[in-house]
């Protein structure tokens, strides 16, 4: 019995990987059966747009950044591949379910008020290389140690308070 792996493009923000997949290249790769949709951390809200148009709404988007995550799911993505969630799972998945009910303007309001609440933490769990801030906070909240591997280091008192105060705004601690 021959099995259908399903895979998911991934792009990222161009400083980071220092090439764009431009949405022609995700367009033809996903002729392919097996190309089910995209992670996309660019951070380009408008790329949400120009995908869903070009390959329609059966191609899977899901954002690769928290903190844009809101607006690209207005504006036809179905979720997210988190980091916040790996702290703030339930308050993740909750904005989620509320950020995908379409045309409910309580669901919105919903979305809107936990995504405020969650966007110190967004921002503090990127000040330093991933993943030492997540793992700092993963150890605040008995979740993990905060020991990463060599060549990463752990995070700076500086940005640990930073962390702290996101955590506690977002009622975590």
């Amino acid at each position: 019995m021959i099995k259908l792996v399903y895979l998911l493009l991934y792009t990222i923000y161009p400083p980071r990987s220092v090439i764009d997949m431009s949405v022609d290249t995700m367009a033809r790769l996903f002729e392919l059966k097996n190309i089910a949709g995209v992670k996309d951390a660019t951070s380009d809200l408008n790329r949400v747009d120009q995908q869903l148009k070009k390959m329609g709404s059966e191609f899977i988007q899901l954002s690769g950044e928290d903190g844009t995550a809101l607006e690209f799911n207005t504006r036809g993505g179905v979720g997210c591949i988190s980091v916040t969630a790996n702290i703030a799972a339930k308050l993740c998945s909750e904005f989620q379910k509320y950020s995908l009910v379409k045309n409910n303007i309580d669901s919105m309001s919903k979305a809107k008020e936990i995504n405020e609440k969650l966007m110190p933490l967004h921002k503090a769990l990127f000040i330093e290389s991933s993943p030492s801030p997540v793992k700092y906070a993963a150890s605040l909240l008995n979740l993990s140690s905060e020991e990463v591997r060599l060549p990463l280091v752990k995070v700076t008192e500086k940005t640990k308070k930073e962390i702290q105060k996101a955590l506690k705004f977002a009622d975590l601690l």
